[in-house]
């Protein structure tokens, strides 16, 4: 039986530590790390009044949830207070080695913002080998009487080992579908959005729960092997998204509709040497 080295690390946590490896990720299917986490026990998904995602583990404060990408916190400090969980959603699941979750508190070791949990997205590092990797997903779903074309994008090329070094490239384009809520409003409020006048047409509106639209991503990684126990690792990832989401609190023809849009361009860069 061949041993998983994260797995194997994880024994030594004193927490409960849950490692979800490639290949968990390939039979669930999963588009984005978000879909992940949150099928995970002990790992609930809540959204706040302005429709960000916080996550929660084990009942504690969102904002005690320390969520990492290759062991950095992203959005740093501010993370905890405009919903983290919006990260997760904007990474997707092609280039992710394994994720852990420890759930417990974990202060001691990662600081106060980890007093409920630690979320931490493992990328994957460049290859060995050179190799390419093209993902491609489309189709057309039909919800409250209009049709969105659906599509997925993924491609990564990897350079293999040239003398010390080795490097991977890659890039994505996901749209996240709309997630109404059941209870309808009436009232005609034209937005201009052909989703939202697709349910004017019939009188009512519903709320979207979540932020819906477009992701793009680029990146790239590399290793520099500095001897035979010792490396360095780089990563850079920039992010495009183009997301809106359509609130309504009543029936009141009075009260209008509210549109929120998240337009932004997170990125990160993080430099790790590794030793042994």
């Amino acid at each position: 039986m061949e041993a998983d080295k994260a797995k194997e690390e994880a024994k030594l946590e004193s927490q409960q530590t849950t490692i979800i490896t490639a290949a968990d990720i390939a039979k669930k299917q999963a588009k984005s790390v978000e879909d992940i986490i949150f099928s995970e026990t002990g790992v609930s998904r809540t959204v706040d009044a302005m429709g960000r995602v916080t996550v929660s583990i084990r009942g504690a404060e969102p904002r005690h949830t320390l969520i990492l990408i290759d062991g950095q916190p992203v959005m740093g400090d501010f993370a905890k207070y405009s919903g983290a969980g919006d990260e997760l959603q904007r990474l997707g699941t092609e280039n992710v080695d394994h994720i852990e979750i420890i759930q417990g508190a974990a202060s001691a070791k990662y600081g106060s913002d980890a007093i409920g949990g630690v979320i931490n997205v493992i990328t994957k590092k460049a290859a060995k080998t050179a190799g390419m990797q093209v993902n491609v997903e489309g189709r057309r779903v039909k919800q409250d009487g209009d049709i969105f074309p659906y599509q997925n994008f993924f491609l990564r090329a990897d350079s293999g080992q040239i003398g010390k070094v080795r490097a991977a490239v890659y890039g994505s384009k996901r749209k996240t579908m709309p997630i109404y809520s059941l209870e309808r409003f009436g009232g005609d409020h034209n937005t201009g959005s052909a989703i939202t006048d697709a349910v004017n047409e019939t009188g009512n509106v519903r709320n979207s729960l979540r932020y819906y639209g477009d992701i793009k991503n680029i990146g790239m990684s590399a290793t520099y092997d500095i001897d035979d126990r010792n490396t360095i690792d780089f990563n850079m990832d920039k992010t495009k998204e183009d997301m809106e989401r359509y609130v309504k609190h009543s029936s009141s023809v009075s009260e209008p509709q509210q549109h929120f849009k998240r337009e932004g361009r997170p990125q990160y860069v993080s430099v790790v040497l590794y030793g042994q």
